[in-house]
């Protein structure tokens, strides 16, 4: 059994068969692991789970994990006659095929681009199943659960994942870490969400007033005022018929029947003077610039036609998706691929993209004309 299927086991029941100090767990000594990410526990509740969740940031980043998850990945491995597609029965195809028993290959890229786009992490567990050392299953491991034990001259000694109050270790070859440049920490992503931070925070406290708004009267607060004293008895009476009549949306609008001698005085801007909507569009465009992701693709069709709906899936393709692919791309031709073979690497098919068919048509005329004129091989037009 694989560590990460023990991890799983963990989930499932206590295993007395793993002992705290057990070599599986934490192996290392000397330097001190770094602590979960707690900001990334946050920012993973933003994606839903959570009362101030945000539907802008689920929109962006669900576009975004599906266009990816969608797009199929193809493996080569260069010859003298040029590239070549592995064929199916290779290890590395099976590996991304099969991912992992309990995930199709889709779901395996889905998760993956959700972790990295709300916490600026991935973390893909390898678990090495055949005679020949390489890795048959990859799992991706949620952030914040996922601590660094750093190395004064590897850098990274290793990877501690926390879970059911254990935690299981990792080596430096076990884990592929994909990650967003941070500034302030060489080891730990930034989370594409920090930028846009105060944003969320402004939106979640204008859709709490706005619900508080009509749970408690769907009417500014106010005043009650009289000139006369009022003793103890009487003034819990007022207060108690006075919201036992008029709070609640359902009882909003009502006319307001008052004592001898009390005001209705208003304490409050009304929704229309405190640019409620447009607070809320302001923070919607913070969250679509940060993610690169026109209007239209999370719904948004206030000012589309159809000429500039084909240009903002172009955008997103272009501004969005693709940069996003090279990026794992990369990871995997870095840190993965070597493992199968020299001359092995991957790429993602964009050529059934409709955006970017026009590119693509493009690019095969432009092809044509190179071999035509000799300028190019037949092999070097197929690159």
């Amino acid at each position: 059994m694989g560590i990460t299927n023990k991890i799983l086991s963990l989930f499932w029941k206590k295993s007395n068969s793993l002992k705290a100090n057990s070599p599986l767990f934490y192996p290392w000594g000397g330097e001190m692991a770094t602590p979960t990410d707690w900001r990334s526990r946050q920012y993973m509740e933003l994606y839903g789970e959570a009362e101030y969740s945000s539907v802008w940031v689920y929109a962006c980043v669900k576009a975004l994990a599906q266009a990816i998850a969608s797009t199929p990945m193809v493996f080569y491995r260069d010859t003298p006659r040029g590239r070549e597609k592995l064929p199916a029965q290779h290890p590395l195809m099976r590996l991304f095929w099969g991912v992992n028993p309990l995930m199709t290959r889709y779901d395996f890229w889905e998760a993956s681009v959700i972790y990295l786009e709300l916490t600026g992490n991935c973390f893909w567990a390898l678990e090495k199943g055949d005679t020949q050392g390489l890795p048959t299953e990859l799992w991706p491991l949620r952030p914040d659960r996922m601590r660094i034990v750093p190395d004064k001259e590897k850098f990274i000694q290793g990877y501690l994942f926390d879970v059911g109050g254990r935690s299981v270790a990792y080596s430096r070859d076990e884990i592929i870490h994909l990650k967003y440049f941070n500034p302030l920490n060489e080891r730990w992503g930034a989370s594409p969400l920090a930028a846009a931070r105060q944003g969320l925070l402004a939106d979640f406290y204008a859709v709490l007033y706005n619900q508080k708004f009509f749970r408690q009267g769907a009417r500014p607060s106010g005043i009650l005022s009289t000139q006369e004293e009022l003793d103890d008895s009487s003034f819990r009476r007022l207060k108690a018929e006075f919201e036992q009549a008029y709070t609640g949306a359902e009882r909003s609008h009502r006319v307001i029947l008052l004592e001898k001698g009390l005001q209705w005085q208003s304490v409050s801007l009304p929704q229309k003077d405190m640019e409620f909507i447009e607070q809320r569009k302001l923070s919607r465009g913070e969250v679509l610039a940060v993610y690169k992701v026109p209007p239209i693709e999370v719904g948004i069709l206030e000012y589309a036609n159809y000429a500039n709906s084909e240009t903002q899936d172009k955008i997103f393709w272009t501004k969005g998706v693709i940069p996003r692919l090279k990026k794992i791309e990369e990871a995997l031709n870095t840190s993965l691929l070597p493992r199968f073979g020299g001359g092995i690497f991957g790429e993602f098919d964009l050529s059934r993209v409709e955006a970017l068919r026009e590119n693509e048509d493009l690019k095969s005329q432009v092809a044509e004309r190179l071999v035509r004129s000799g300028l190019w091989s037949v092999n070097e037009a197929r690159q």
